[in-house]
């Protein structure tokens, strides 16, 4: 009964957008009422469909464990003879489904060093069972010292005609690599460690997607368990997010690349062997390939004690490679611009100082509100070190005499804003007075608290593929307000991890590391005067409501990236200010607008999350 009282009540709702619309003040000129017709009933589709596909809020994908015997057996005390015995029959099944005038796609390619024959023999049964047949496997052992895995790579090598096996001295993982690559005759080759496993459609799912024109894949994955006999953990990936990546290490093993592509960027480089992976997709990147995600689990990555997979801190150098890795990725780039370790693995980007600083612009809209206009300002002129700066106050009629004292006593630039309050407007007019090559629209209830905080904005915005550029912002109680905005959440968008404390590391290190986002709140965003002008600013229809979502989605179509970054952070004194009214005409022209998108899934956020809740949560499985 309560969900069909909801649903009901859902109806009387949107039954109402006729009346609604005669409160519109004027939004309504670039609308019809056919359109708006439309809408709600679609509004009400969806929150039919959204009330019958509820998920168990409590799942996490922390604690997600599925017992399966589909690729995991979890085999034991596995000698040669019991390898065998096992493996032939599989073998031949294999052999038997191979077309002989069938040339092999893509190259698997893995490397071994003593491996186990308790894992390794999981790692070749998921090969040979693979849905497709596409496929050769490319194995270099590099100087194993255990007679039982080179009789057995060798044994492979006779028993299957798409299995090629070579040994050589050592040389370390990458050197292993790149001689797999050598003998490799795929267009595409795709990477798999000793100890790991593939999902059935592992190589027919990822051709699909090669065969699209992408020039290298990834999907999600997920960790068998020490027992072997549990699927754990499992990434969710968000789609290619190159500034994410600069910081993570997100891509993770399941890597399918045009073979030609990863030949002409030089292979892998054993000077950063243990993230040879990480360095070699990093160099990648810097050729503009075209990317594709496969929002499945396609990949299993076993964890092992001593590994990472098991123990984030287990290989400490790891961190030095990666920030080694990254500041030769920058600076290729050009990038004025350095990495810090942050630990856990996390990487975050810092500014490098400039010799020349371009004028930024700070526009607050403001009415009365002394106590927040007075910390705001304070904290401006006091905390911020940012050399070029100018403010400009949008005053929205204000009466308050402390507050008329304050925009006296602070050097700032006073722009008259009469009539009813509009937020669109009033930062429209503000970018009007602007004299900066950079805007930074921000709310009269925040308070800076880092110093740098518009050297990192900055960073991004100067960037000519970047539009607008969020920070993070948190409540007084130092619990999350905006982590950047995800579209989708309860059918319009909504900030992500809304309430999580903000020293946590967020989902893989969402919270501490810059990423490209859909959009971010206008409460503190910068976007170049030139791109702003360019999208024709905030669309004033919106009265309440999605502006800066409408902003940011304007400059994505402009083939823009939206980023957020931690390096700035600032509390917002939303909670004082903040009113429970809620437009609904605003979100029927963010819908109107933009439910395309809206209906595409957000680039950024898995699909296997749902939308119901706004904290990384998995869908029942």
């Amino acid at each position: 009964m309560p969900d069909k009282f909801r649903a009901d009540k859902a109806n009387q709702l949107f039954s109402g957008t006729k009346a609604l619309m005669g409160l519109t003040r004027g939004r309504m000129n670039a609308y019809t009422v056919s359109s708006w017709k439309r809408k709600a009933k679609s509004l009400v589709k969806r929150a039919l469909n959204r009330l019958r596909n509820k998920v168990n809020a409590n799942l996490t994908v922390d604690n997600k464990a599925v017992e399966s015997e589909t690729y995991s057996s979890a085999f034991k005390d596995v000698n040669v003879g019991k390898f065998w015995e096992i493996l032939d029959p599989v073998i031949k099944d294999c052999r038997d489904r191979l077309q002989a005038a069938e040339a092999p796609q893509i190259s698997i390619i893995t490397p071994t060093f003593n491996s186990s024959l308790d894992w390794f023999i999981e790692t070749a049964l998921s090969v040979f069972r693979q849905s497709s047949n596409a496929w050769e496997w490319c194995i270099v052992d590099d100087g194993s010292t255990s007679t039982h895995i080179r009789d057995v790579l060798a044994e492979l090598a006779r028993k299957h005609p798409r299995i090629k096996v070579e040994f050589q001295a050592s040389k370390g993982i990458s050197g292993a690599t790149n001689r797999a690559i050598e003998v490799a005759n795929g267009t595409y080759v795709c990477f798999l460690d000793h100890d790991d496993t593939l999902s059935p459609r592992a190589i027919e799912t990822s051709l699909g997607q090669l065969a699209n024109g992408f020039d290298f894949v990834y999907s999600d994955e997920d960790k068998i368990d020490l027992s072997g006999r549990y699927y754990v953990e499992p990434f969710f990936k968000p789609d290619w997010s190159p500034e994410y990546f600069r910081g993570v290490m997100y891509v993770g093993h399941f890597l399918c690349v045009r073979k030609a592509l990863l030949l002409s960027v030089g292979g892998f480089d054993s000077h950063y062997d243990g993230i040879q992976d990480y360095e070699f997709v990093l160099r990648l990147s810097e050729t503009s390939p075209r990317v594709s995600h496969i929002p499945e689990v396609l990949y299993h990555w076993r964890k092992i004690e001593g590994s990472i997979a098991a123990n984030a801190q287990a290989k400490p150098r790891i961190e030095e490679l990666q920030q080694a890795a990254v500041d030769a990725h920058l600076k290729r780039l050009g990038l004025p611009s350095r990495a810090e370790s942050i630990g856990n693995h996390r990487l975050s980007i810092v500014p490098l100082e400039k010799p020349h600083y371009p004028l930024v612009s700070v526009i607050i809209p403001t009415k009365d509100a002394p106590q927040h206009l007075e910390r705001s300002l304070e904290s401006l002129f006091t905390i911020s070190n940012y050399p070029n700066l100018e403010i400009l106050l949008v005053d929205n009629e204000t009466s308050d005499p402390k507050a008329l004292q304050l925009m006296q006593k602070y050097p700032v630039k006073r722009v008259f804003f009469p009539n009813p309050f509009n937020y669109s407007r009033a930062n429209n007019l503000g970018a009007q007075y602007a004299q900066g090559e950079y805007l930074i629209f921000l709310n009269n209830d925040t308070e800076i608290i880092g110093k740098d905080w518009i050297q990192h904005l900055l960073y991004y915005a100067e960037q000519s593929d970047i539009g607008a550029v969020g920070s993070l912002l948190l409540f007084p109680n130092r619990t999350v307000q905006h982590a950047g905005v995800v579209m989708g959440f309860r059918g319009t968008a909504d900030h992500v991890m809304r309430g999580f404390p903000s020293e946590v590391d967020g989902y893989a290190g969402s919270l501490v590391c810059a990423h490209e986002v859909s959009a971010v709140t206008a409460a503190c965003m910068m976007v170049a005067q030139k791109d702003f002008s360019q999208v024709e600013g905030f669309n004033e229809h919106y009265f309440h409501h999605y502006q800066d979502v409408d902003l940011c989605l304007k400059l994505l179509k402009l083939g823009k990236r939206n980023i957020f970054t931690p390096g700035a952070t600032l509390i917002h004194h939303e909670s004082v200010t903040r009113k429970d009214y809620y437009d609904l005409v605003d979100r029927y022209l963010l819908l109107d607008q933009w439910q395309d998108y809206i209906d595409a899934g957000d680039p950024y956020y898995n699909p296997n999350f749902v939308l119901e809740r706004c904290d990384y949560t998995a869908k029942a499985q």
